[in-house]
């Protein structure tokens, strides 16, 4: 980012003025980082290390995190919601299949090496940025390269049938799923919507994140991309490595992932933000994929993590306290 962009003064007269009243002085450097796309300041930007190290803990209780992250329960919180198909899944040691029947080893890969599609196998807890994700394809692939996949994974897994997303979703990169990330927020008896961008899978990259040369790109709440999206240098572009134009994209049932999300994240009071990945099929319905409860905060994307909310989530975390005694 060459230095990033250049706020001495600015934040002496701008940014030092609007967090004293919080009795908090942020580092310089994140005004340099989050402000450099508009070559403006904006006060308003959370520094990561407030971000992360006090206000998601404050606002969603860490304690339980890795439990509710568990995408092997999936199926127990969003029983209502359409998902990828699970074949198999390992908690803490034990195999189930897709209906949640006990099961042991030699089925569980049984059950893989029946199929006629494509499976991806990955983490069920403590994932990120396609970690140790696989695939297994039983028309292609030797049933011995399954066995040695689980055998390394050894606990904690799911296995579901690759997604078939829409053609919309599809043409911006074929071998990667590429998903719709929406952070919400509960706040006031109410759930916002922070950011909502389109995770864009690199060209032959089996993953749609951005640190495995991926791009993302905000979504207007009418479901257009805008016109630039971003890589993992920090590079704004207006197409991605197929040369399809973000501005002429419109991603499909927006609306739908939107609503579902209101909805659902009422019930989760334990944590109030969450960054929440969805696809869409070929029938355009929307289809969870998985949520996080430390989502990054898409602020090179999306600009202020908290927007207009900004002045009153630093006034609950420092000044009212309100929320003090709910992870007792």
């Amino acid at each position: 980012m060459n230095g990033g962009y250049n706020c001495k003064k600015e934040y002496k007269t701008v940014v030092m003025p609007f967090w004293k009243r919080f009795g908090y002085k942020p580092n310089e450097m994140w005004f340099q980082i989050y402000c450099d796309r508009e070559k403006k300041i904006d006060p308003r930007y959370m520094p990561d290390d407030l971000y992360y190290g006090e206000l998601v803990p404050y606002f969603s209780n860490t304690q339980f995190r890795r439990f509710a992250e568990d995408k092997c329960y999936h199926d127990v919180w969003f029983s209502d919601l359409k998902r990828p198909v699970t074949v198999c899944k390992n908690i803490a040691g034990v195999f189930y299949d897709g209906q949640n029947n006990i099961i042991d080893k030699k089925q569980a890969v049984d059950l893989c090496i029946g199929r006629d599609y494509e499976m991806i196998i990955k983490p069920s807890i403590d994932s990120g940025e396609g970690r140790l994700i696989s695939f297994y394809n039983p028309k292609k692939d030797k049933p011995c390269k399954l066995k040695n996949i689980i055998d390394d994974l050894e606990a904690n897994f799911i296995v579901q049938d690759v997604l078939k997303q829409h053609t919309v979703l599809e043409r911006m990169n074929p071998t990667s799923l590429n998903t719709i990330r929406v952070v919400s927020f509960l706040f006031e008896g109410e759930v916002h919507i922070l950011s909502t961008i389109l995770r864009i899978g690199a060209e032959n990259a089996r993953v749609d994140n951005i640190g495995a040369g991926g791009f993302a790109c905000p979504i207007h709440e009418n479901g257009k991309l805008f016109e630039e999206g971003v890589n993992r240098k920090a590079e704004w572009v207006k197409e991605n490595a197929r040369g399809i134009k973000f501005a002429e994209v419109t991603i499909p049932s927006l609306g739908k992932v939107i609503e579902i999300i209101k909805r659902k994240h009422k019930i989760m009071a334990h944590f109030k933000i969450i960054g929440w990945d969805f696809s869409v099929d070929q029938e355009e319905n929307p289809v969870f994929i998985e949520y996080n409860l430390c989502p990054g905060q898409n602020q090179i994307t999306c600009g202020p993590t908290f927007g207009d909310l900004t002045e009153k989530v630093l006034e609950e975390y420092f000044i009212k306290r309100t929320l003090r005694r709910a992870q007792n």
